[in-house]
């Protein structure tokens, strides 16, 4: 009777772990579909500068790390004093999120994308509020300003190999570093300002291309890019980002960049997109 109780136990815990395991398959399997996490365990970004906070995204009582950085925000009183808390903050996020790539924890990802993402939209804001203040900011701005730089580095890494809604939120990210960014460069000394405005450009070619690969409107839509600009620096009344603009697109480093992408493009379209007749089965060139 006991030889077959231990028996039926041991069919019983054996069922149980088959239905788990093709359970976690199937989860996998959706994560896969919806997600785009197949390559996940292999995701990474390049090593930060800043260490991640004491709780991660994927504790239960994460929260308690959002009220202490509400805490520390309380106890700031200047708005140059709340923009090194988020940016500081926004530099655990991006630790975080390596942590969370490593771990396959989606959720994890998402929260830390956001946090880098928000805290920098806030530092940008608290800098833009400092200005009102008449008091000098470009050191700081400067110093958002690469912290900026970095993060959106880090990301475009993770672009290139993510899918799904990571990839989609990675994105996400990016775009709302890009107008952080911009944000900035406003408080920057004039000389400082061209040299980032040419690199943003260099930036927005180079993504607009990338999203157009294998065709020749790569370069169209990078030069719409450049109008584009332009013209919300003209409405916004940006004189010296507009100055800037123009001068970064008579640079003649930046049109030589042009003309080496459009030859890429060409080179890398098919034969029928360049005008050249397709090769037959069978025939010669």
């Amino acid at each position: 009777m006991r030889k077959l109780f231990i028996q039926g136990l041991i069919f019983l815990l054996s069922v149980s772990s088959t239905s788990l395991i093709a359970a976690n398959s199937a989860s996998a399997n959706h994560l896969e579909e919806v997600l785009g996490v197949e390559s996940m365990p292999v995701l990474s970004i390049p090593p930060t500068a800043e260490g991640p906070g004491f709780l991660l995204p994927d504790s239960p009582i994460f929260f308690l790390d959002r009220l202490k950085q509400e805490f520390r925000l309380l106890l700031a009183f200047t708005p140059e004093q709340k923009a090194k808390i988020h940016n500081a903050v926004a530099g655990e996020r991006l630790a975080e999120l390596q942590l969370m790539l490593a771990k396959n924890n989606v959720h994890g990802v998402r929260i830390a994308l956001l946090g880098v993402a928000d805290n920098l939209k806030e530092a940008s804001n608290d800098i833009a509020n400092a200005k009102l203040t008449g008091r000098s900011i470009s050191l700081l701005a400067k110093s958002v300003n690469d912290s900026i730089k970095e993060k959106q580095k880090a990301l475009s890494v993770l672009e290139k190999d993510a899918k799904g809604e990571i990839k989609a939120q990675v994105q996400a990210a990016k775009e709302s570093l890009k107008v952080s960014k911009v944000k900035i460069e406003d408080n920057l000394p004039a000389d400082l300002l061209i040299n980032e405005m040419e690199e943003d450009l260099r930036l927005e070619i180079d993504d607009n291309i990338s999203k157009a690969a294998h065709s020749a409107t790569g370069i169209n839509r990078a030069i719409d890019v450049l109008t584009r600009l332009a013209s919300e620096a003209a409405a916004k009344n940006q004189p010296a980002r507009y100055e800037a603009l123009i001068h970064a697109i008579q640079v003649k480093n930046l049109v030589n960049e042009f003309q080496d992408a459009s030859e890429k493009l060409q080179k890398a379209a098919p034969a029928s997109q360049r005008g050249e007749p397709t090769p037959t089965p069978g025939s010669t060139r």
